[in-house]
């Protein structure tokens, strides 16, 4: 699997944009399916007020991929914003996901501030914009399908179909 990064909202300031209200009802509601469908997998979903600017949790994923320290550092990131609702665009919660992930918090703080990753986010983000993509996230099958949003294993499952995979039962 490769990591990508995409704005979902672009115009979203250093400080963050309030919740749009029906995401916060719906967030609200026990019967949301993301909530149950993590709940089911034994994870935590915390409830924010606040969406945060990603720009920076990006060009420190980038700094991450360049030490091939990417994985571990996108699990610590995605725990830290998903279950303990921390701002990704704040230096503490990017850099002690580095220490958790194996990296130098100073030089991956450094790394961001100078700007090393900025065009390599921008151009992966205009591409993304110039394939279609507009959900986060977005899966790209066999480079040729497209499964944009949180959906279930079903949908994998065709997808795989549709690309001429078959079942494990069923392959010689």
């Amino acid at each position: 699997m490769e990591w990508h990064p995409y704005f979902l909202r672009p115009e979203t300031p250093p400080e963050g944009l309030p919740l749009p209200e029906y995401v916060r009802q719906g967030m609200k509601d026990p019967n949301n399916p993301l909530k149950l469908r993590a709940a089911k997998a034994g994870l935590t979903m915390v409830q924010r007020d606040i969406i945060p600017s990603t720009r920076r949790a990006h060009e420190a994923a980038e700094y991450a991929h360049a030490q091939g320290r990417l994985e571990p550092f996108q699990a610590a990131i995605l725990r830290r914003y998903w279950s303990e609702g921390q701002d990704l665009w704040q230096w503490d919660t990017l850099r002690a996901a580095g220490v958790e992930a194996g990296l130098d918090p100073d030089e991956l703080q450094r790394a961001v501030e100078e700007g090393r990753y900025r065009q390599v986010v921008e151009e992966s983000v205009r591409e993304a914009q110039e394939m279609g993509i507009r959900a986060v996230p977005t899966f790209i099958l066999g480079d040729r399908l497209a499964i944009q949003g949180a959906h279930e294993y079903p949908s994998f499952q065709r997808a795989m179909q549709q690309l001429g995979a078959k079942p494990k039962n069923q392959q010689g």
